[in-house]
């Protein structure tokens, strides 16, 4: 029993971490067409090398790239909740989603959030091709039960002994 409560505790992890792939790869962040950024979208602003200076007390040095969802877009400032902050040696930290102020003037780059077809095809397919790899290879042994906990078959009639039965189930 506990190898089957196992089973079914790592396959809920594989699906979780299945899911978490799936989702985060089917967008991508790319330069917004319109003339400015909606408010309530998720947005990834890339800043310039005077914003990365006047902001570096508050996100550390070598900012590049603040992501999260936009609240406001007035003042000549950005509003938004931080999700991640990116820097420029490619490390990300991720944030709780506090709200922060950041001047139009530090932002080189809006890019908004997209879905990705590429991608979204690509990880479907891979998705697909593993899911027929395992049932076409019978890997579908987790739910099985264990075989200590199974009844034995009942022998073969040939190897009966003879006897009378009575509806209560007893012999003689």
């Amino acid at each position: 029993m506990a190898a089957v409560i196992s089973g079914i505790r790592l396959l809920g992890t594989l699906s979780g971490v299945l899911v978490f792939v799936t989702a985060t790869a089917c967008y991508e962040y790319r330069p917004l067409e319109t003339a400015g950024p909606v408010v309530g979208e998720p947005v990834a602003l890339q800043i310039t090398d005077r914003g990365r200076v006047q902001l570096s007390d508050r996100f550390g040095p070598g900012l590049a790239e603040v992501r999260g969802r936009l609240v406001s877009n007035a003042d000549n400032q950005y509003v938004l909740n931080v999700d991640r902050v990116w820097e420029i040696n490619g490390a990300s930290t991720a944030w709780s989603g506090e709200e922060t102020r950041l001047d139009q003037s530090f932002v080189g780059m809006v890019k908004g959030r997209h879905l990705s077809t590429t991608r979204t095809v690509l990880v479907s397919g891979l998705g697909a091709g593993l899911a027929y790899f395992m049932v076409s290879r019978s890997l579908n042994g987790l739910f099985r039960l264990d075989p200590d906990t199974t009844t034995p078959p009942d022998p073969p009639l040939r190897n009966r002994r003879p006897g009378i039965r009575i509806p209560l189930n007893i012999r003689f």
